[in-house]
Protein backbone atom coordinates (compact mmCIF):
# COMPACT_ATOMS: atom_id res chain seq x y z
CA UNK A 1 0.00 0.00 0.00
CA UNK A 2 2.96 2.57 0.92
CA UNK A 3 4.49 1.74 -2.21
CA UNK A 4 1.55 2.06 -4.26
CA UNK A 5 1.41 5.53 -2.56
CA UNK A 6 4.81 6.87 -3.20
CA UNK A 7 4.27 5.85 -6.91
CA UNK A 8 0.90 7.78 -7.11
CA UNK A 9 2.87 10.86 -4.71
CA UNK A 10 5.91 10.53 -7.90
CA UNK A 11 3.22 10.46 -10.65
CA UNK A 12 1.60 14.04 -9.15
CA UNK A 13 4.60 15.54 -8.83
CA UNK A 14 5.89 14.65 -12.34
CA UNK A 15 2.55 16.14 -13.43
CA UNK A 16 2.90 19.37 -11.35
CA UNK A 17 6.23 19.64 -12.47
CA UNK A 18 5.54 19.55 -15.87
CA UNK A 19 2.74 21.41 -15.86
CA UNK A 20 4.49 24.21 -14.35
CA UNK A 21 7.35 23.75 -17.00
CA UNK A 22 4.78 24.28 -19.82
CA UNK A 23 3.50 27.86 -18.08
CA UNK A 24 7.07 29.37 -18.11
CA UNK A 25 7.68 28.00 -21.63
CA UNK A 26 4.40 29.81 -22.70
CA UNK A 27 4.62 32.93 -20.77
CA UNK A 28 8.12 33.79 -22.87
CA UNK A 29 5.85 32.67 -26.40
CA UNK A 30 3.43 34.82 -25.20
CA UNK A 31 6.14 37.96 -24.11
CA UNK A 32 7.89 37.54 -27.25
CA UNK A 33 5.00 37.17 -29.75
CA UNK A 34 2.04 38.62 -28.08
CA UNK A 35 -1.45 36.48 -27.33
CA UNK A 36 -2.87 36.41 -30.78
CA UNK A 37 0.31 35.54 -32.54
CA UNK A 38 1.23 32.60 -30.27
CA UNK A 39 0.12 29.26 -31.16
CA UNK A 40 -0.19 26.01 -29.07
CA UNK A 41 2.26 24.20 -31.81
CA UNK A 42 4.89 26.99 -31.09
CA UNK A 43 4.81 26.36 -27.29
CA UNK A 44 4.76 22.74 -27.80
CA UNK A 45 7.69 23.07 -30.28
CA UNK A 46 9.30 25.60 -27.50
CA UNK A 47 8.64 23.15 -24.28
CA UNK A 48 9.62 20.19 -26.93
CA UNK A 49 6.24 18.39 -25.63
CA UNK A 50 3.85 16.90 -28.26
CA UNK A 51 0.23 19.38 -28.44
CA UNK A 52 -1.51 16.52 -27.37
CA UNK A 53 0.86 16.33 -24.19
CA UNK A 54 0.06 20.04 -23.38
CA UNK A 55 -3.96 19.28 -23.95
CA UNK A 56 -3.95 17.05 -21.14
CA UNK A 57 -2.74 19.60 -18.97
CA UNK A 58 -4.66 22.46 -20.63
CA UNK A 59 -7.59 22.57 -22.87
CA UNK A 60 -6.97 26.18 -24.81
CA UNK A 61 -4.16 28.55 -25.18
CA UNK A 62 -6.62 31.29 -23.63
CA UNK A 63 -6.68 28.57 -20.21
CA UNK A 64 -2.91 28.71 -20.52
CA UNK A 65 -2.79 32.41 -20.58
CA UNK A 66 -5.30 32.81 -17.92
CA UNK A 67 -3.11 30.71 -15.42
CA UNK A 68 -0.14 32.43 -16.13
CA UNK A 69 -1.91 35.58 -14.87
CA UNK A 70 -3.27 33.79 -12.12
CA UNK A 71 -0.36 32.34 -10.69
CA UNK A 72 1.25 35.92 -11.18
CA UNK A 73 -1.56 37.47 -9.07
CA UNK A 74 -0.83 34.61 -6.76
CA UNK A 75 2.61 35.60 -6.36
CA UNK A 76 2.11 39.89 -5.65
CA UNK A 77 -0.49 38.72 -3.26
CA UNK A 78 2.08 36.64 -0.94
CA UNK A 79 4.45 39.67 -1.26
CA UNK A 80 1.86 42.40 -0.12
CA UNK A 81 0.75 39.60 2.66
CA UNK A 82 4.27 39.27 3.83
CA UNK A 83 4.37 43.19 3.72
CA UNK A 84 1.13 43.25 5.81
CA UNK A 85 3.31 41.48 8.72
CA UNK A 86 6.35 43.15 8.44
CA UNK A 87 7.16 45.13 12.08
CA UNK A 88 7.57 48.01 10.51
CA UNK A 89 5.50 51.65 10.23
CA UNK A 90 2.35 52.16 7.77
CA UNK A 91 4.50 54.57 4.94
CA UNK A 92 6.91 51.62 4.99
CA UNK A 93 4.88 49.22 4.16
CA UNK A 94 2.94 51.23 1.56
CA UNK A 95 6.68 51.95 0.22
CA UNK A 96 6.96 47.89 0.13
CA UNK A 97 3.74 47.51 -1.38
CA UNK A 98 4.21 50.12 -4.17
CA UNK A 99 7.48 48.38 -4.92
CA UNK A 100 6.43 45.12 -5.69
CA UNK A 101 3.46 46.04 -7.43
CA UNK A 102 5.83 48.02 -10.11
CA UNK A 103 8.16 45.11 -9.84
CA UNK A 104 5.01 42.42 -11.23
CA UNK A 105 4.75 45.15 -14.28
CA UNK A 106 7.85 45.80 -14.73
CA UNK A 107 8.70 42.03 -15.09
CA UNK A 108 5.19 40.97 -16.37
CA UNK A 109 5.08 44.13 -18.26
CA UNK A 110 3.69 42.43 -21.74
CA UNK A 111 1.45 39.72 -20.32
CA UNK A 112 0.01 42.72 -18.21
CA UNK A 113 -0.39 44.69 -20.85
CA UNK A 114 -2.49 42.13 -22.83
CA UNK A 115 -4.60 41.39 -19.67
CA UNK A 116 -5.55 44.94 -18.49
CA UNK A 117 -5.37 47.00 -21.79
CA UNK A 118 -6.20 44.61 -24.68
CA UNK A 119 -9.96 45.01 -23.88
CA UNK A 120 -11.47 43.44 -27.09
CA UNK A 121 -9.05 40.45 -27.08
CA UNK A 122 -9.83 40.01 -23.13
CA UNK A 123 -13.52 40.09 -23.50
CA UNK A 124 -13.84 37.79 -26.66
CA UNK A 125 -11.67 35.03 -24.40
CA UNK A 126 -13.71 36.06 -21.03
CA UNK A 127 -16.83 35.36 -22.95
CA UNK A 128 -16.43 33.69 -26.48
CA UNK A 129 -19.97 32.78 -26.56
CA UNK A 130 -22.01 36.35 -25.42
CA UNK A 131 -24.16 37.49 -27.63
CA UNK A 132 -24.27 40.93 -26.03
CA UNK A 133 -21.77 43.80 -27.59
CA UNK A 134 -20.62 45.73 -25.00
CA UNK A 135 -19.28 49.59 -25.61
CA UNK A 136 -15.46 49.31 -26.64
CA UNK A 137 -14.56 51.20 -23.86
CA UNK A 138 -15.97 48.65 -21.59
CA UNK A 139 -14.18 45.91 -19.45
CA UNK A 140 -15.53 42.54 -20.07
CA UNK A 141 -15.97 41.16 -16.00
CA UNK A 142 -13.22 39.41 -14.51
CA UNK A 143 -14.08 35.49 -13.53
CA UNK A 144 -14.64 35.17 -9.60
CA UNK A 145 -10.92 33.04 -9.34
CA UNK A 146 -8.92 36.34 -10.88
CA UNK A 147 -11.19 38.85 -8.92
CA UNK A 148 -11.48 37.13 -5.59
CA UNK A 149 -7.40 37.25 -5.43
CA UNK A 150 -7.37 41.37 -7.23
CA UNK A 151 -9.99 42.37 -4.23
CA UNK A 152 -7.59 40.44 -1.37
CA UNK A 153 -4.74 42.10 -3.09
CA UNK A 154 -6.91 45.37 -2.94
CA UNK A 155 -8.02 45.01 0.89
CA UNK A 156 -4.38 44.87 2.11
CA UNK A 157 -3.40 47.86 0.67
CA UNK A 158 -6.51 49.25 1.77
CA UNK A 159 -5.80 48.07 5.56
CA UNK A 160 -2.44 49.41 5.36
CA UNK A 161 -3.92 53.14 4.42
CA UNK A 162 -6.65 52.70 7.29
CA UNK A 163 -3.29 51.61 9.82
CA UNK A 164 -1.53 54.78 8.83
CA UNK A 165 -4.45 56.70 9.46
CA UNK A 166 -5.32 55.06 12.50
CA UNK A 167 -1.46 55.92 13.93
CA UNK A 168 -0.99 59.44 13.10
CA UNK A 169 0.88 58.52 10.00
CA UNK A 170 -1.76 59.65 7.18
CA UNK A 171 -4.84 62.59 7.38
CA UNK A 172 -7.96 60.98 7.09
CA UNK A 173 -9.04 60.35 4.20
CA UNK A 174 -11.87 57.44 2.53
CA UNK A 175 -9.23 54.84 2.40
CA UNK A 176 -10.68 52.60 -0.40
CA UNK A 177 -10.88 55.36 -2.52
CA UNK A 178 -7.21 56.37 -1.80
CA UNK A 179 -6.81 52.74 -2.37
CA UNK A 180 -8.86 53.36 -5.93
CA UNK A 181 -6.25 56.58 -6.85
CA UNK A 182 -3.16 54.60 -5.70
CA UNK A 183 -3.98 51.74 -7.93
CA UNK A 184 -4.95 54.00 -10.94
CA UNK A 185 -1.17 55.66 -10.26
CA UNK A 186 0.24 53.03 -10.66
CA UNK A 187 -1.66 50.95 -13.68
CA UNK A 188 -1.06 54.22 -15.41
CA UNK A 189 2.51 55.32 -14.42
CA UNK A 190 3.72 51.93 -15.63
CA UNK A 191 1.98 51.65 -19.10
CA UNK A 192 1.43 55.60 -19.83
CA UNK A 193 4.34 56.82 -18.38
CA UNK A 194 8.25 56.82 -18.54
CA UNK A 195 8.25 53.30 -19.55
CA UNK A 196 7.48 54.06 -22.49
CA UNK A 197 10.10 56.91 -23.23
CA UNK A 198 13.32 55.85 -24.37
CA UNK A 199 15.56 55.26 -20.99
CA UNK A 200 12.92 53.05 -18.58
CA UNK A 201 12.84 53.90 -15.21
CA UNK A 202 14.19 51.40 -12.65
CA UNK A 203 11.83 49.54 -9.99
CA UNK A 204 12.91 51.52 -7.54
CA UNK A 205 13.13 54.75 -9.56
CA UNK A 206 9.38 53.94 -10.36
CA UNK A 207 8.71 53.29 -6.52
CA UNK A 208 10.50 56.88 -5.03
CA UNK A 209 8.56 58.43 -7.64
CA UNK A 210 4.50 56.83 -6.97
CA UNK A 211 5.24 56.75 -3.35
CA UNK A 212 6.29 60.67 -3.00
CA UNK A 213 3.52 61.73 -5.46
CA UNK A 214 0.83 59.78 -3.48
CA UNK A 215 2.04 60.08 0.21
CA UNK A 216 1.58 63.94 -1.01
CA UNK A 217 -1.63 63.88 -0.48
CA UNK A 218 -2.53 61.29 1.98
CA UNK A 219 0.19 62.15 4.45
CA UNK A 220 -0.97 63.89 7.50
CA UNK A 221 2.37 66.49 7.79
CA UNK A 222 3.24 68.11 4.71
CA UNK A 223 5.65 70.67 4.41
CA UNK A 224 5.07 73.24 1.54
Amino acid sequence: MKKKNLRTERERNRKEGNKKFILEVAERVFTKKGYSLTTMDEIAKEAQFSKATLYQYFKSKSEMFFEIIYKSFEELLQKIKNVQKMNVNAEEKLKKAIYYNGHYYHTKKNIARIFIMEKALMRKLLHPDSKVQAPPTHHPPIPGRYKAILDETFNLLCEIIEEGVKNGEFRRVDVRQACFILGAMIRGFHFKGPVREKKELSVQESTELLHNYFLWGIKKERKA
